[in-house]
Formats: C-alpha cells, sequence, structure tokens
C-alpha cells in the first residue's frame, strides 16, 4: 500500500496540471450515490466455502468542502451499507462461541439435504470520509476511511431442514457475537459518474475470541455523481 502511495500522488499532481477551470469542478455540494459489490471473505473457516459473487448495496449523501480553487475536495457523508454471506454453512452458537457450520448431505433422518441459499447479513449506519481528486477531462479518485456501526444483523436459510429433511424457509433475527464497530479505508478511481470501488476492513466480523477470525474486502461499481 505505501509504495503505491508516491504513484498514486504523482499521477494526480500530473493530471492536475493539465486541468483548467477548477473552481467549476466541484459545484455540488451535497450528492448522493450508490455502490454494487461483492465481498471477498478473508480467513474463511476450513471447510466453509463463500459465494464468489455476494451482492451487497452502500446508499449513502455527503457534502463536498472544495479546497481553496484546486482539483482536490474533502468530503464526509452518512450512509448504509448491507452486506450479504452466502454461503455452504449455516451459523451457530454455542457456549457463547459464534462458528460456521457445514451443511450436511443429510439430515438427521437419513434424508438428501437441499439447499437455494444461506446467508448471513449485516447492515451498517456508515460514517464515510474522502479526499478526491476530480479533473476538468472527467477523471475522478478518492481515498477515504469509513467507520460503521452495525444496526441489523440476520441470517437466512432456504432449503431442506436439516433434522426432518423437509423443505423449510428460516430467519434468525438475532445473531450474537458480531462486532458493534467496523473500520477500513476505502479507495475509488473511474470516470465521471462510473467509479470502480474497494474498502478493506479492518476489523473482523466477529467479535475477538467469539467467533471465526473473517474480514471482508469489498470491491464493485459505483454512481458517484462528485
Amino acid at each position: 500500500m505505501k509504495r503505491l502511495f508516491l504513484p498514486i500522488v504523482l499521477l494526480l499532481f500530473a493530471v492536475s496540471l493539465k486541468s483548467q477551470n477548477t473552481t467549476d469542478l466541484f459545484t455540488d455540494k451535497y450528492t448522493s450515490g450508490i455502490d454494487i459489490f461483492t465481498d471477498i471473505i478473508m480467513d474463511a473457516p476450513d471447510g466453509i466455502d463463500f459465494r464468489a459473487f455476494s451482492p451487497g448495496v452502500n446508499i449513502y449523501g455527503m457534502r463536498t468542502y472544495q479546497v481553496k480553487e484546486s482539483n482536490f475536495a474533502f468530503a464526509i457523508g452518512l450512509g448504509l451499507g448491507i452486506h450479504n454471506f452466502f454461503s455452504n454453512s449455516v451459523l451457530n452458537d454455542t457456549s457463547g462461541i459464534s462458528y460456521f457450520n457445514p451443511i450436511p448431505e443429510k439430515a438427521a433422518n437419513g434424508a438428501k439435504v437441499d439447499y437455494k441459499k444461506s446467508k448471513l447479513t449485516l447492515t451498517y449506519l456508515d460514517v464515510p470520509a474522502e479526499l478526491r481528486f476530480k479533473s476538468a477531462s472527467g477523471f475522478r479518485m478518492a481515498l477515504g476511511v469509513k467507520v460503521g456501526v452495525l444496526i441489523n444483523a440476520h441470517t437466512k436459510y432456504k432449503g431442506d431442514d436439516l433434522i426432518t429433511g423437509k423443505k423449510t424457509k428460516l430467519k434468525e433475527g438475532y445473531v450474537p457475537n458480531i462486532a458493534t464497530w467496523r473500520f477500513g479505508p476505502t479507495v475509488q478511481i473511474g470516470y465521471k459518474w462510473i467509479n470502480l470501488i474497494g474498502y478493506y476492513s479492518v476489523t473482523k466480523v466477529f467479535d475477538e475470541n467469539a467467533g471465526p477470525e473473517i474480514y471482508p474486502i469489498s470491491v464493485g461499481l459505483s454512481l458517484r455523481p462528485f
């Protein structure tokens, strides 16, 4: 990450030298946007496979403060981040410890188990902050951080019951041991409204010593009209 910092700064500086009419670059002081992304789960437990495409969404509004008459601006706002972690497991809790239990091929009564989905959904209230760069040609980039507080966690399972083998739909609205806070750096780069975005969660999904030590890396596309 540190090795990339200097080339990025030099790139922004070079582009800014060619930019014109910088006073008109950040005319919209209040903006809103939406991100569509998938999560790459790092340090997944052995035998637990998370789906490669697990769609999530960020929705947010931000206030932009241009840095004098330059190509740079600072932005801060408020948003919702919704993450869906699909896997081949169900989430259980024993003696205060949460763990992912692989879905078996057969139910307790010997019937074959088929399932359509099993997922953990987490929703955060986020405060994103960014240092933004924008050129007159439409190129833009932003480096930032995001702090979030958990406001909802639930699991859903649709498939055969693991005991009886009969079709069932289950939703559990109480999920213990999910970490209350999250934090991590963000990055985006793109042209006009279309951007590539990334978020690296420094914090783990579960509380320390109370669940799997997994953390997500989010990558996707964004519509950000700044």
